[in-house]
């Protein structure tokens, strides 16, 4: 045996990438017969765990994945099979991902890498079907060779003329975001937002268009996109009556936003309330800080709304109030950085109210959901019981307490969230 023959499967042909390949007629039907709805769900999965893993909870992300991985399948599943010509192929998804790819800031680093594993993980599956139909059509073990050496010299042709068109798209959608303005802008927020960050030079400070100097207010809305935050952006200004605002998207679904007041006078109290109440009366996930003057109060203020996300995620979306305060669970926050302490807090205030058993749990509920609604009535109707149910309960957390529920009111209802905060904590 020559040297050369140990280079190519059984004296064949030497490998050009240039030169067409195609399958016999066997090889091309099995190809074309291969099951695309599974074999999506692996790729899905594939370019997700090896690219995309902190976007598997992006839904709008996941669905443009998922129909480009389909819309590349249908078409190698054509060529593969000889119904399609390579240079026939059209593709939409793909370049509509390259382009959400490229808005989301995701390097394109991990765009060649899902597509590499991606890619894989289609040869894969048409080469372990290629063989199965050999075997079973008997077919031999050098005709079985050639089929799978024209298949993956098939499939990689498709490979590289959709990823270098997808490169294409993902540069120069990353190139026209990076002139726009807006792109720009969030640049700066980014920056802003850096706690070593240097000031912003005067040219900058124009783009921005945003008084850093005045007094600011968070507002955090973590269901909500750009285009749809900045539709409650001129309700938000008129009722808080601010002129300037900042809006920063930080992925496809969740947005903060800042409203300026000057310094003098300032956020008045009535602004904030209106603010909340405008939110909670147009039923809006909001978490909103208190308000901070200044560079440093704008980066506080997104260090505050984002600490009572913490707070909400802790304390359950559910059953969290859709519109919280930074005031209204400061104590939590506080209390939740040293988790030691906040023990210590909640085993003071509630004493075998606290217990860790299915009566004490229940107790709690029913406490918890007393002080927030006020009435017996319509904490029976929120809890499903009878109103002396709720009363016999409210009468036993008491004996518990060994006090009256009047009695250090906040400490028990901050005491009675955060126990809820350490169960999902520790849980």
């Amino acid at each position: 045996m020559t040297s050369a023959s140990l280079d190519r499967p059984y004296g064949a042909a030497p490998f050009r990438f240039d030169e067409p390949a195609r399958l016999p007629r066997w090889a091309a039907a099995a190809c074309g017969g291969l099951d695309l709805s599974e074999l999506c769900e692996q790729v899905l999965e594939a370019d997700l765990s090896a690219a995309f893993d902190e976007l598997r909870g992006n839904t709008e992300f996941v669905q443009r994945l998922r129909a480009s991985v389909q819309e590349n399948l249908v078409n190698l599943q054509q060529v593969l099979a000889g119904t399609a010509r390579l240079e026939e192929v059209t593709l939409h998804e793909p370049f509509a991902l390259a382009g959400l790819q490229a808005r989301l800031r995701l390097p394109q680093t991990a765009m060649q890498r899902s597509y590499r594993v991606g890619f894989m993980t289609m040869w894969e599956a048409w080469s372990a079907h290629l063989v199965e139909e050999a075997e079973l059509l008997g077919v031999s073990r050098v005709e079985a060779l050639e089929a799978l050496r024209g298949m993956t010299s098939l499939l990689l042709r498709y490979q590289d003329h959709v990823a270098s068109q997808v490169a294409d798209t993902f540069a120069r959608t990353d190139d026209a975001m990076s002139r726009s303005r807006e792109h720009v802008r969030n640049g700066l927020v980014r920056h802003l937002l850096r706690e070593d960050a240097p000031p912003l030079p005067a040219s900058d400070l124009v783009l921005l268009d945003y008084p850093l100097d005045a007094e600011h207010v968070a507002v955090l809305l973590p269901d909500l996109s750009e285009s749809a935050a900045r539709q409650l952006l001129s309700s938000l200004r008129d009722v808080t009556h601010t002129r300037d605002s900042l809006v920063h998207p930080l992925d496809l679904t969740s947005t903060v936003v800042w409203l300026a007041q000057p310094r003098t006078p300032g956020w008045r109290p009535a602004a904030t309330t209106r603010l909340v109440e405008w939110l909670r009366r147009h039923d809006v996930l909001a978490s909103v800080s208190q308000p901070l003057v200044g560079v440093t109060g704008l980066r506080r203020g997104w260090q505050q709304v984002q600490e009572v996300e913490r707070v909400r995620s802790a304390w359950g979306v559910s059953e969290a109030p859709r519109q919280l305060g930074h005031g209204e669970v400061s104590l939590e926050i506080l209390l939740m950085a040293d988790l030691d302490r906040a023990r210590a807090f909640v085993r003071a205030e509630l004493g075998p109210l606290g217990a860790d058993d299915p009566l004490a749990a229940r107790l709690r509920e029913t406490v918890e959901a007393s002080h927030r609604y006020g009435s017996h009535i319509v904490t029976a109707e929120h809890l499903h019981l009878h109103e002396h149910t709720v009363r016999n309960r409210l009468q036993k957390a008491a004996e518990l307490l060994g006090r009256p529920l009047t009695e250090r009111r906040t400490e028990l209802q901050v005491a009675l969230r955060l126990s809820r905060l350490l169960a999902q904590v520790e849980g």
